[in-house]
């Protein structure tokens, strides 16, 4: 067995040592609630978005709980890729304690790293059920679909988003805005449009040059780091030029072949590299909604970046309407959108519980008759009776148009 140094990944095991980071993500509570449970928890995400802080404020949680810190084990294979036998017979050695008996919690960062880690984490799990994991990752295609393979029904997934409005303000110590959100109403304005190109907690506080640095250092990891080390990505260059043209207009409509010919690539090459950064959640790729799936796949879709942020970092002239729509998508899970062939077009089309609702953002504070033209339009095809309606309001309410109902909300707090 090779033997590694685990204190340098491990500083709560010095005496009186917590972590420094006492905000929080509106998620974190709905961790602490699962603490004790036996499933694994997995955390993924982008690159940045805060899961390796969400492990550390977890293992303050426990420590605070009065858990011993020699029961709370903690690994990155960012740097080592480290087999679980080799991992658990130092973490033993190291504190001097049994996995096989005691209550272990165990905290695993970019899991997706290490080669076959989806069977190996399914013998622990199974074979010693006093062990508590809780696993993270940056690519989706490596955590998603292999613990769906192997740890079926042993694990709970959260998706950690970049920031949203109400988080950003809190960590901006702004949030006593939106008690008042008449009297601060300006002042809402402007930082939510600050916001658009700050959806991420390190960038808060910086300069916009610092944040577009910072923004491109992110993407190019992702593409000619994380991603050649995953996938077979001959030309990462190309990924890079696909970010940048998608940056140009988020919620682009794209033609695989007409693209492939201007890019000289093939389809497949182009349809792989797609799929490489959708994995990475670089990208993000929404569908023309119909009722037959089959049929929505085979249309054109619709492709932006997973944050505002990196769109504003990569582009000199973008409208803000086009960063806002990027925004929500951003932090909603919606798969589809909907075009027509005489081009109505509705931004978002979401699946709730069975109901389909037809979603259109208008960054704008007065709205018209024919800024609801399209939601009507939907309503009356698919035979449905609500819509909403994201623009740049402070409270909600409600417009009635014959038989439709159409939900206008404010677009900070979505």
């Amino acid at each position: 067995m090779r033997e590694i140094n685990l204190l340098k990944y491990n500083r709560h095991w010095e005496k009186g040592f917590k972590y420094p980071y006492p905000k929080k993500r509106k998620i974190f509570s709905k961790l602490t609630d699962l603490l004790f449970t036996r499933q694994i928890i997995q955390i993924v995400g982008l690159r940045r978005v805060g899961k390796t802080t969400l492990f550390f404020q977890l293992i303050n949680h426990l420590i605070e709980k009065k858990i011993d810190p020699f029961l709370i084990w903690y690994f990155t294979f960012d740097e080592e890729k480290l087999p679980l036998d080799e991992l658990f017979w130092n973490f033993s050695k190291q504190t001097q304690k049994d996995f096989k008996k005691e209550k272990i919690f165990v905290f695993l960062d970019e899991i997706q790293k290490l080669p076959n880690f989806q069977n190996q984490l399914k013998i622990y799990y199974d074979l010693y059920p006093n062990l508590k994991f809780f696993i993270s990752g940056s690519t989706s295609l490596f955590i998603k679909k292999r613990s769906q393979e192997s740890l079926a029904g042993r694990v709970k997934e959260f998706f950690l988003p970049p920031l949203d409005f109400e988080e950003y303000l809190y960590f901006k110590d702004k949030k006593e805005i939106l008690k008042k959100k008449k009297l601060f109403e300006s002042e809402i304005e402007k930082e939510f449009e600050i916001f658009l190109e700050s959806q991420f907690i390190e960038s808060i506080e910086m300069k916009r040059e610092e944040k577009r640095e910072y923004y491109l250092s992110i993407i190019k990891k992702i593409i000619f780091e994380d991603l050649s080390q995953i996938f077979p990505v001959d030309y990462p260059e190309v990924l890079f030029s696909l970010v940048k043209i998608i940056s140009q207009r988020p919620g682009m409509l794209l033609d695989y072949q007409t693209l492939s010919q201007k890019m000289n690539i093939s389809h497949k090459t182009l349809s792989n590299y797609l799929f490489f950064l959708q994995e990475s959640f670089l990208l993000k790729k929404i569908y023309n909604f119909s009722k037959s799936l089959l049929v929505s796949e085979r249309k054109l879709k619709k492709f932006y970046l997973a944050s505002p942020s990196f769109s504003w970092a990569l582009s000199d002239f973008l409208k803000k309407e086009f960063l806002v729509e990027n925004f929500l998508l951003s932090i909603k899970n919606f798969n589809f959108f909907w075009r027509d062939p005489y081009q109505h077009e509705i931004d978002f089309v979401a699946l709730q519980n069975g109901e389909i609702i037809p979603i259109e953002v208008k960054y704008k504070k007065e709205i018209t008759r024919k800024d609801l033209k399209n939601l009507v339009l939907f309503l009356k095809k698919f035979k449905l009776k609500k819509g909403i309606l994201y623009g740049k309001f402070l409270d909600s309410k409600k417009e009635k148009i014959n038989q439709f109902e159409i939900f206008l909300k404010p677009i900070y707090f979505v």
